[in-house]
């Protein structure tokens, strides 16, 4: 078997990540797969970023989902990273598409969620999915939230889901049975051996997050695929 590298919000280990930067990069450096982020602004706009904040990827502040897309516009998410990355404008869910269909690239698109209906989060994702014409099969839905995974599950049950969780759990087994997963979605340095063969046994996918050095993790060659932010180490 061979493991899938995944480019970790693109290539952020080098480039600012979840910007147009990171994810050329990426395509680059030969990847098939980048893994991405994306959550509501205030007007209901689906933007590319990580943290609930823009503080720590932007010269702004202030929450997401309380600034408004063109407030967003206006903030620098490359310079945080280097003077070389500066004037990276954050991404919106259309403009990841689209670059993803230009390049035949899959995506992992991990819905984020704080205070926004999740319902309301998931049906704008459909309509944006749907309105790209990208295949189903290049793009893999997860999230960590259950409220979200309901939703995939019930909306966009065309596309592939994944659960995310920090460790495999009894509610974790529950929630892949529940919306028909895919992949299972874990942090690296707390998988075992029984709980990997267990998920397999079951026909799962197990993907695991964040490997950046192959020495860190003993089952990396027994696992689909795992994401890094240096998948030129890979």
């Amino acid at each position: 078997m061979t493991t899938k590298i995944v480019g970790h919000r693109g290539f952020s280990g080098c480039y600012p990540e979840n910007t147009r930067l990171s994810i050329l990069k990426a395509v680059e450096l030969g990847l098939n797969w980048v893994e991405i982020d994306i959550q509501p602004t205030e007007d209901g706009e689906l933007v590319v970023c990580h943290d609930f904040t823009v503080d720590r990827c932007s010269n702004g502040t202030g929450r997401v989902d309380s600034l408004t897309l063109d407030q967003i516009r206006q903030l620098d998410f490359g310079q945080w990273f280097s003077s070389e990355s500066a004037n990276e404008q954050i991404m919106t869910i259309d403009e990841l598409l689209a670059l993803a269909k230009e390049h035949g690239l899959h995506l992992n698109i991990e819905v984020k969620l704080d205070t926004t209906n999740a319902r309301k989060v998931v049906r704008t994702l459909k309509k944006a999915l749907i309105l790209s014409g990208i295949s189903t099969d290049r793009v893999l839905l997860s999230s960590f939230s259950f409220a979200v995974l309901d939703e995939l599950a019930k909306q966009c049950s065309a596309f592939r889901i994944g659960v995310i969780s920090e460790e495999y759990s009894d509610e974790v087994q529950s929630q892949l049975q529940k919306v028909s997963a895919y992949s299972c979605h874990l942090n690296y340095q707390f998988v075992t051996q029984n709980q990997l063969d267990t998920l397999k046994q079951q026909g799962y996918q197990v993907w695991c997050y964040t490997v950046n050095r192959a020495e860190d993790f003993a089952l990396l060659e027994q696992v689909d695929a795992i994401f890094s932010d240096f998948p030129d180490r890979f």
